[in-house]
């Protein structure tokens, strides 16, 4: 089962994650609601450099691959805020436990509260 799960990491960032700065964005939103797409656009451009039309183009791709949505100018859903989906939120995950890993550090466990004594 855990070999399954590992593809499964694998591919889903390979699918739907391909860059370097997709990861960025994805990592940025985090687990959060962004108030405006115009706000994050102008965020990452002041802090990362990022041209306004590059971020613009990585949003909407990776809001066509269903990994997060916002409004656009076109759509009638004018305060809609910035977040991921949950399929982004599992790619998120992935990209997160990856970079982790990389490092050589083991992520913490879901639901570790903290040091646990022995009895």
């Amino acid at each position: 089962m855990r070999g399954i799960y590992r593809e499964y990491i694998k591919n889903s960032i390979k699918a739907l994650v391909r860059t370097r700065k997709e990861q960025i964005i994805m990592a940025e939103i985090g687990f959060d609601e962004i108030s405006t797409a115009t706000s994050f656009v102008e965020y990452l451009y002041e802090k990362y450099g990022f041209s306004r039309s590059c971020i613009w183009y990585n949003l909407k791709k990776l809001k066509h691959k269903g990994v997060l949505d916002f409004a656009e100018k076109c759509e009638s859903e004018v305060n809609k805020p910035l977040f991921l989906t949950k399929e982004g939120v599992g790619t998120l995950r992935a990209i997160l436990s990856r970079g982790v890993a990389a490092q050589g550090v083991a992520p913490k466990p879901s639901g570790f509260g903290g040091v646990v004594s022995p009895s």
